[in-house]
């Protein structure tokens, strides 16, 4: 009986370490993260008003494999139409748009190069 008990426990201690040691490691790079995605938002943001004349809301976000780029997938919708929706890929280091999605009949602004 005692086998059985210990089994038991061993798999829900090892569950109990992986969690508060995956939560510690995120809490670390969080804040780098957060400050990329911060920064990365309000250069997309900054690009669609100047560019396009349209002021965005962003809902979610997605970096890519490090490995293959500095890239962070953003997505969102025109402020005060939720079912426009936008996508902006934004490389963070340096900052600059690598690709745009934005709702249809939403056109570049005259003055914009």
């Amino acid at each position: 009986m005692k086998i059985e008990v210990s089994l038991l426990r061993k798999p829900f201690f090892l569950f109990l370490i992986l969690i508060i040691s995956s939560l510690l490691l995120g809490a670390c790079a969080s804040e780098e993260e957060k400050a990329i995605v911060s920064s990365a938002e309000k250069f997309a943001a900054n690009y669609i008003l100047e560019k396009y004349g349209e002021a965005v809301r962003f809902t979610e976000y997605r970096f890519s494999p490090p490995d293959l780029s500095k890239s962070l997938g953003i997505h969102g919708y025109i402020e005060g139409d939720k079912k426009k929706k936008v996508f902006i890929l934004v490389n963070y280091d340096p900052l600059s748009v690598e690709t745009l999605s934005l709702p249809e009949g939403v056109t570049k602004k005259s003055d914009s190069k």
